[in-house]
């Protein structure tokens, strides 16, 4: 959010100042192009704000760039950080599934993030335990 915030600033900066370019002076065309460029940088930043993993009490929703999961939890295994950037969640289909809210990048935050989600795996994975 707060690169939005900076990118619409520094646009309304521009506007402010495009008429004293000197040599380069704006007109329409630039102004709309300018426009529409920022709102599709502002598109790829709101997509990429999306990102996250909700928990409810069925399951969880894995929301990625592209695609969003929806994740019953006796369909889930085990979540682990394999060779890539996002942690891994292991379904009894068989199937990985990246999860780009949790990113080895973060370091210890991430770690602890994937502890949480496996410890809420386990914990659903027993329900005659949690009753």
């Amino acid at each position: 959010m707060v690169l939005a915030v900076a990118l619409i600033l520094a646009t309304a900066a521009l506007f402010a100042v495009s008429p004293s370019f000197g040599i380069y002076e704006f007109h329409a065309v630039d102004y709309i192009g300018t426009i529409v460029f920022v709102a599709l940088l502002l598109g790829l930043l709101w997509i990429q704000y999306q990102v996250r993993i909700e928990v409810y009490d069925w399951g969880i929703r894995v929301k990625n760039l592209v695609r969003s999961h929806e994740l019953e939890w006796p369909e889930l295994i085990a979540v682990e950080f394999g060779d890539g950037p996002w942690v891994r969640i292991d379904t009894t289909s068989g199937e990985t599934i990246s999860a780009m809210a949790i990113q080895s990048s973060d370091g210890e935050f991430a770690r602890k993030e994937a502890v949480r989600l496996a410890t809420l795996i386990d914990y659903h994975s027993t329900p005659e335990e949690n009753d």
